[in-house]
């Protein structure tokens, strides 16, 4: 069969709706054998629920929580926050220090009028609104509104400035456009349904802002990393045997995750496509404690048009832990002799040592106690806060940010502390070339739907096809823009994200 005739057969399937294959090498061509069938699903083939009744199920969860949740202090209320490590309740001072850091990092921005979109327990309202001028919140929980109100209604000061909205994250419905100087989109992003929501959450909250505001999104989920937190998980599990059968084990229950991760080269994206953007800011979670939020998640910073111009830091001098620099006082001499800016590359992360050792270990065949060895032992490598701490100590700032391809080190940008107030660009470098068109944010068990799809569709395909000679089934959630190329469809919406999900 020639091209047009497999998309004709492919299209033809119960579970596609619009369907392109192209050659292995000349689009022109006819022959598709070695090449590719880009398949965009009907709506619920892969048994994904919709975006819209994912939202719903995670509005009746959160209604849940926080209608049966006890009684807590304003600001104080954590309930939910369990750790992906054993599934208990993160530990109460861990997580203050967790909202207070976070809380440090968003009045760096200089917020005034805020709009915060989830605002929960009210962790960070409760920090933040009485030094604003004004304070919006939205949740898609009634629930948390409701609860809000009533802590609000107790402080004056406040309630006198805070404005409550029940509604989802994706709804601008009655927000003022061209406000605010500052929107909050914090530990949100990992219930969101799919890359095609987060963009439209920003998309539509782009307008909200004034010249020069900015938003911050944080506690976003790191797929590069997700593998040494599964990992971990699995070998503290009693029921594990020996290292084989943890390191299936966490290669499945990472499959099976249901919340959306993102990788940090998207908001450079992000920032690159959209027109009312000039650049992101992108940082590790600050503070001293160690577990699933400070290892696992970073923070980003995008920035509208309009304001003062950013702090180039692209184009510094950089200095590779290991071979310029041969420790912690080699970095510390020369931050102190020289005022200059520089960044310090391939820094090993102290939160990560452990689980990175360990995983190494059961992927070249070592036991399940030499594993747990490794992940117990005294961490190596450098801790982030101890970078901050000199940077106090010196008199200068340290923009700490994850490293591009290694998971496991990350980079320190470090700049005199005179450039207070202004913003900083180029901190983190891209991964990946501006013409990358791969996954950049995905929920891994979708990823795992969509795959299952596919090696059905490749089945169904060779059975079709005389000799076998099938080209490879691909199902992305948008077809690739090929010019001058054809494709067969059935009448669909097609799809929104930029992800890509192949055999």
């Amino acid at each position: 069969m020639n091209r047009t005739e497999v998309e004709t057969l492919l299209a033809g399937h119960e579970h596609v709706a619009r369907v392109l294959v192209l050659p292995a090498a000349d689009p022109a061509s006819a022959d598709v054998g070695g090449g590719t069938a880009y398949v965009v699903p009907e709506p619920g083939a892969t048994g994904d629920t919709e975006p819209d009744e994912t939202v719903d199920e995670w509005r009746q969860v959160f209604n849940r929580v926080y209608t049966d949740a006890p009684q807590a202090a304003w600001g104080e209320n954590f309930v939910g926050w369990t750790s992906g490590y054993d599934r208990h309740p993160i530990a109460p001072d861990e997580m203050r220090e967790w909202r207070d850091t976070t809380v440090t990092r968003i009045r760096g921005l200089g917020p005034r009028r805020v709009l915060e979109i989830g605002a929960g327990s009210g962790l960070l309202l409760s920090q933040l609104a009485g030094e604003s001028e004004e304070y919006w919140a939205t949740d898609v929980s009634p629930a948390a509104i409701g609860e809000l109100a009533e802590h609000i209604a107790r402080h004056p000061r406040i309630a006198e400035r805070t404005t409550l909205r029940a509604q989802p994250a994706d709804s601008a419905e009655g927000l003022p456009t061209g406000f605010f100087d500052t929107v909050v989109i914090n530990s949100v992003s990992q219930f969101f349904p799919d890359e095609g929501y987060l963009c439209d959450v920003i998309d539509r909250a782009l307008p909200l802002l004034a010249a020069g505001g900015r938003i911050f999104i944080g506690d976003i989920r790191d797929p590069r990393s997700a593998p040494l937190l599964h990992t971990a998980a699995a070998l503290r599990r009693p029921t594990a045997r020996d290292g084989a059968r943890a390191l299936r084990s966490a290669e499945r229950t990472l499959a099976r995750e249901e919340e959306l991760f993102i990788h940090p080269d998207f908001f450079l994206r992000l920032a690159r496509t959209r027109a009312g953007l000039v650049g992101a800011d992108l940082r590790l979670k600050a503070g001293g404690y160690h577990n699933e939020l400070s290892r696992h998640r970073y923070d980003a910073v995008l920035h509208a048009a309009g304001g003062p111009e950013p702090v180039d830091t692209s184009g510094l001098p950089v200095l590779r832990w290991g071979k310029d620099l041969n420790g912690f006082d080699s970095l510390t001499s020369r931050l102190q002799n020289s005022p200059q800016p520089v960044r310090v590359t391939g820094i090993p992360n102290a939160r990560l040592a452990g689980e990175a050792e360990a995983r190494h270990a059961l992927e070249s065949g070592a036991g399940l106690e030499e594993a747990r060895r490794l992940l117990d032992a005294p961490a190596s490598g450098v801790d982030p806060q101890a970078l901050d701490r000199l940077a106090e100590r010196i008199g200068c700032r340290a923009a700490l940010t994850p490293s591009p391809g290694d998971p496991f080190r990350f980079e320190a940008v470090f700049t005199p502390s005179t450039q207070d107030g202004a913003w900083l660009g180029g901190t983190y470098r891209a991964e990946f070339p501006d013409d990358h068109d791969g996954t950049l944010a995905e929920v891994p068990a979708t990823a795992l739907r969509a795959r299952s799809l596919a090696e059905r569709l490749q089945r169904w395909l060779q059975e079709r096809l005389p000799g076998g000679d099938a080209p490879t089934v691909v199902v992305r959630d948008s077809l690739p823009q090929v010019p001058d190329a054809g494709s067969a469809a059935r009448p669909s919406a097609g799809g929104r994200r930029l992800e890509e999900v192949s055999r």
